[in-house]
C-alpha cells in the first residue's frame, strides 16, 4: 500500500489545540482508537459519548435550520480526520450552498474522492455532478465486492488485513481500499434533477455499501412531503432528530411521539436500544476547524483526489469504433499484453471502469487485433504477446 509520510494528529507527541477547552474531548478519541475502528464524537452533554461509524453504517439528520445539524456534520468529519491517516479514508461531500463544506476543499490531497474528470473543487456543488458521482460510487461498490469475492473475503476489514499481509496481488487489480463517507449537507438539493435516478443510486448504496467501506450521512430541513423517501429511510436506521415542533414528526422519524423535550440549541434526539435519549453537539468553532485543517496541510499528502471510477452516460455517448476509440484504449492494451489475460473483470479493476465501458473497449481491442472472440464466462485469448508487437500494432494503427 502506498502511503503519504503522515501521521494523523492525535499521534503526533504534544499536539495541542488552538482554544484548548477542545483538547481533553478531542484526546478522547485518541484512547478509544483501540476500541473503535473509526471513533467519532457523538453527543456531549453531562458526558461524552463515542460511538464507531463503522457501527452505525449509515446515518439520517433532520431538523429545521439553524438548529445544530452542520456543526454535528462537522463534529463527524473533524472526529475522523484527528484520528485516521489519509490512506484509510476519503470523504465524498455535496454541498450545493457551498457554504459548510468549502473549507474541506483544501484536503483534496489528503482527504478527498471525486470525478477523474470533474470540476477543480472536489467538493460536489452543482446539480449536474449528483448523479454522475453517485453512478460512479455505485460503480465503485460493484468494483470492491468483485475484489472481495476474488479474494474470499467477506467484508472490507478481511480484504485489506489480507492485502496489508501480502496476500493479494496488485497485478490481478488488488489495493488497499479506504473506507469512503459520503456526507450530503442538505439532501433536498441533490433531487432537483433526476429524482427517481438519484433515489434509486442512493439506495443501492446504502444497502451494500457498508460491507465494502462506504457509508453515507444525509442531513436535511425537509421533514414535510417525500424528501426522504420510504426506500431512503428504511435503509437508514440511526437517526439524529434536532428540534421537531410537530409530534407527528418525531413519530415518522423516531416511530414514537414520547420523545424528551428539546430546550437549548444543538440538542438532538437519537434512538439507542430501542430508547429516544437526548444528545447535545460538541460545539466546533470555525477557527478550531480551521487550524485543524491547516496542521493536516502542513504533512505530506498524494499527488491528488482519490479518484472515483469513471462513470460515461450511455445515453449520450456515440459509437466508438477504431477511428473513434475510447481514450483508455491504449493503456487497456498495455494491461492486458502485460498480465496475458484478456479478462473484463481484470480491466473493470485495474482501470475503475463499468461494466458497460469495459465491455466496449473489448470489442474495440477485439476489433484491433489485440484479443480474440468472446469467450463466455472465460478469458478471451490475448492475441499480442509483448510490448513491442503491440507498440508496433498501435502506431500502424494511427
Amino acid at each position: 500500500m502506498e502511503t503519504a509520510k503522515y501521521s494523523p494528529l492525535l499521534d503526533l507527541p504534544n499536539y495541542s489545540f488552538p482554544y484548548y477547552w477542545a483538547n481533553e474531548s478531542f484526546k478522547a478519541l485518541w484512547t478509544e482508537k483501540s476500541n473503535h475502528a473509526f471513533p467519532i464524537i457523538w453527543s456531549k452533554t453531562n458526558e461524552l459519548i463515542i460511538r464507531d461509524f463503522a457501527e452505525l453504517k449509515n446515518i439520517l439528520v433532520v431538523g429545521p435550520p439553524s438548529c445544530g445539524k452542520s456543526t454535528f456534520l462537522h463534529q463527524l468529519i473533524i472526529s475522523l480526520l484527528l484520528t485516521k491517516h489519509p490512506a484509510e479514508i476519503k470523504f465524498i461531500l455535496f454541498d450545493f450552498k457551498k457554504l459548510e463544506f468549502s473549507l474541506y476543499n483544501l484536503l483534496e490531497k489528503h482527504f478527498l474522492a471525486k470525478l477523474p474528470n470533474g470540476d477543480d473543487q472536489p467538493i460536489v456543488s452543482k446539480p449536474d455532478k449528483t448523479l454522475a458521482t453517485l453512478n460512479a460510487l455505485t460503480i465503485e461498490l460493484e468494483l470492491r465486492y468483485d475484489l472481495l469475492k476474488e479474494a474470499a473475503c467477506r467484508n472490507i476489514t478481511e480484504y485489506n488485513d489480507k492485502f496489508c499481509s501480502r496476500l493479494l496481488n496488485p497485478q490481478k487489480g488488488h489495493r488497499y481500499l479506504p473506507h469512503l463517507f459520503l456526507i450530503i449537507d442538505e439532501f433536498a438539493d441533490i433531487l432537483i434533477i433526476n429524482k427517481s435516478e438519484v433515489n434509486k443510486a442512493l439506495e443501492n448504496v446504502l444497502s451494500s455499501g457498508y460491507k465494502v467501506g462506504i457509508l453515507v450521512t444525509i442531513s436535511t430541513n425537509q421533514i414535510m412531503g417525500d424528501t426522504i423517501s420510504p426506500g431512503i429511510k428504511s435503509l437508514i436506521q440511526h437517526r439524529i432528530v434536532f428540534r421537531l415542533n410537530d409530534k407527528r414528526d418525531n413519530r415518522k422519524f423516531l416511530d414514537t411521539e414520547s420523545v424528551p423535550k428539546l430546550i437549548e440549541e444543538g440538542e438532538f434526539l437519537f434512538l439507542d436500544s430501542g430508547k429516544v435519549k437526548k444528545g447535545r453537539t460538541f460545539s466546533l468553532e470555525l477557527p478550531v476547524i480551521e487550524a485543524i485543517i491547516a496542521d493536516i496541510n502542513k504533512q505530506e499528502g498524494y499527488p491528488g483526489a482519490y479518484l472515483l471510477p469513471e462513470y460515461v452516460d450511455t445515453t449520450e455517448e456515440v459509437a466508438l469504433t477504431l477511428d473513434n476509440r475510447d481514450p483508455l484504449f491504449e493503456e487497456a492494451a498495455m494491461i492486458l499484453v502485460q498480465s496475458q489475460q484478456g479478462s473484463t473483470s481484470l480491466l473493470q479493476r485495474r482501470m475503475k471502469l463499468g461494466y458497460n465501458r469495459t465491455g466496449r473497449l473489448m470489442d474495440q481491442l477485439e476489433a484491433a487485433g489485440i484479443v480474440g472472440p468472446n469467450m463466455g464466462s472465460s478469458a478471451r485469448v490475448v492475441l499480442i504477446k509483448t510490448q513491442s508487437e503491440l507498440e508496433s500494432l498501435l502506431n500502424n494503427l494511427l
